[in-house]
């Protein structure tokens, strides 16, 4: 009896024990997620050219551009070139004096019924020669003036270049700061996604919160570390390119400092900055040369066979053994001219009538690239000055949205997909909000380049 009652109390205690302890919480199976290691470009050379060794606004980015993009120096290099075509043409119309000089010592062997006989000669020479173009029906004057034009619209094409190399550098300026920025709200995701993370594994560990919770924060978090990791490739990508543009070494390191675009006012009617662009882009202004250079090339063509006269005067001497033994002088006017050229004068017409109807054709295009140029780019500064007010509301909005959802959950009162979609929504906020305030910069420094405003005033 006794024995039976001992066991009966035992067995209680230990069903007492028992229902004193609590059911440990059930963890989910999940693996945490790698930190990421910093991506770092190829270093520089120990004397590698740093250009950009301060911090660096969007006006001295373009000054590096325009100082060391090669594509400059080879455009310049044209126009140059093409002024030396100019100084060439430009000499046949100036007279050319050509001197002349040399002897000559020629020995000779004959055998005869006397033996061998040998005889010596000398004779020694000086030329002068003057030449000078009188008339040729304007033949040559054209040539000059075509090449002008020609050289023109090259220099015109040059500075059609500077604008569009300082446009690049800086819509890769405003790139590279867009990138930067794009980074940054990406690593602030990757934070809330740990704060999320940290929150659901205590209220797991709590026995208060779903291990779902718990996989769907670790998952989240392991999307936003890809993401920022492909921001920050883009980012060193921006870089490169920004670089690249500029004419500098691509591994180049640069420190960003804050720059805007000067805020214009559009005119009332908008074709007043079409007919600006009309008259001042280089672009137009070349193919005006070019047009020009082409109608100089048909009046050249159709002078092919045109007579022309040249003046010539000049003074020889001669002498065996002192070359002003014997002295001449002379003065003639030749005259030239083709009488039956095989039809070569046909065929130039027939091609420089084609190239002026090309230029023509450029010019036309080229004017209606312009007007799409100055359309496009006022329709952008229209949409991008309305997208900043409505990206910093809802940024604001997405932010309070993310405290009100992050308390409910604490709070017990809602769900973790509440959470998830209000920090997906503040994500998408602060993108759509880098994304307008590059938009106006780009935008702006757009309509700058379309309508032909010199990039650095």
């Amino acid at each position: 009896m006794i024995k039976r009652l001992l066991s009966i109390v035992t067995i209680c205690g230990f069903g007492a024990m028992a229902l004193g302890q609590q059911t440990p919480p059930i963890q989910p199976k999940t693996v945490d997620t790698p930190k990421l290691t910093p991506l770092v470009l190829p270093g520089m050379p120990a004397k590698g050219e740093i250009v950009a060794n301060a911090p660096l606004t969007a006006a001295e980015a373009v000054r590096i551009a325009l100082a060391h993009q090669p594509q400059v120096t080879i455009v310049k290099a044209n126009a140059d070139a093409a002024h030396g075509v100019t100084i060439q043409t430009q000499s046949q119309l100036y007279p050319t004096v050509t001197v002349t000089g040399g002897g000559t010592h020629a020995q000779s062997f004959q055998t005869g019924s006397s033996g061998l006989v040998t005889g010596v000669q000398s004779q020694m020479s000086s030329d002068i020669e003057l030449n000078q173009l009188v008339f040729d029906f304007n033949k040559t004057r054209d040539m000059v003036r075509q090449s002008q034009a020609s050289e023109r619209a090259l220099y015109r094409t040059y500075d059609q270049t500077l604008q569009d190399v300082a446009l690049q550098a800086k819509q890769d300026f405003y790139g590279y700061v867009q990138a930067q920025q794009q980074s940054k709200v990406q690593q602030a995701n990757v934070e809330s996604r740990q704060a999320q993370v940290d929150l659901t594994q205590a209220q797991v560990n709590a026995g208060t919160g779903e291990p779902q919770d718990l996989v769907s924060a670790k998952t989240l978090l392991a999307q936003g570390v890809i993401t920022l990791l492909q921001a920050q490739q883009a980012e060193k990508t921006a870089l490169v390119k920004l670089n690249t543009d500029m004419g500098i070494d691509p591994r180049t390191p640069l420190v960003i400092a804050p720059s805007s675009e000067t805020d214009v006012t559009l005119p009332p009617d908008y074709n007043n900055l079409v007919d600006s662009a009309l008259k001042q882009r280089p672009s137009i202004l070349s193919a005006i040369e070019s047009l020009r250079a082409a109608g100089y090339g048909v009046s050249v063509a159709r002078k092919t066979d045109v007579p022309s006269i040249n003046f010539q005067a000049g003074f020889e001497t001669f002498g065996a053994n002192n070359p002003f033994e014997t002295q001449n002088g002379f003065v003639s006017l030749t005259l030239t001219w083709t009488l039956l050229d095989g039809g070569l004068q046909l065929g130039k017409v027939k091609q420089a009538k084609a190239e002026q109807t090309a230029a023509a054709a450029t010019l036309k295009q080229t004017s209606l690239s312009v007007i799409q140029d100055v359309s496009n780019a006022v329709v952008g500064v229209q949409a991008a000055r309305q997208q900043i007010p409505i990206a910093n509301a809802e940024v604001v909005d997405a932010q309070e949205g993310v405290r009100i959802a992050t308390g409910s959950y604490r709070a017990g009162v809602t769900t973790f997909q509440t959470v998830i979609t209000a920090q997906a929504a503040l994500v998408q906020a602060q993108t759509d909000q880098v994304n307008a305030v590059a938009a106006l910069a780009t935008a702006l420094s757009t309509l700058d380049h379309a309508i032909g405003k010199w990039p650095l005033n």
